[in-house]
């Protein structure tokens, strides 16, 4: 997930228990792993995971998700937000052109001049 998609569904009115439901799912999906985390290049994606859950285990699950808690739960997401319910990402659009297009040589312009 990118960081906009982020913020507009933190923003929206989320509740803890749909936090915990995408790190849950994130980590059977064995995403809490080695590998670079996204908000923070120093730490890795378990370390990640660990403060999220440290962060929400204890939280109601009925309760929303409101003003400087909304930069937490975007963080959250933009790291797992892969496994927040119903999100799919947007196709990458190719903006190349890869069909036929016009060749010819280039003029001689040494040669225009002397003729």
């Amino acid at each position: 997930m990118n960081k906009r998609d982020a913020k507009e569904i933190s923003r929206s009115g989320i509740t803890v228990g749909q936090i915990k439901a995408m790190l849950r799912r994130a980590y059977d999906g064995g995403e809490a792993n080695d590998l670079r985390a996204k908000i923070n290049p120093v730490m890795s994606r378990a370390s990640a995971f660990n403060i999220f859950w440290k962060a929400y285990r204890t939280e109601a699950d009925d309760k929303e998700i409101t003003g400087l808690n909304t930069i937490g739960a975007k963080n959250a997401l933009y790291e797992f937000g892969d496994y927040w319910e119903g999100f799919e990402p947007t196709k990458k659009v190719n903006t190349k052109y890869d069909g036929e297009y016009h060749r010819e040589s280039a003029i001689n312009i040494y040669e225009e001049f002397h003729a």
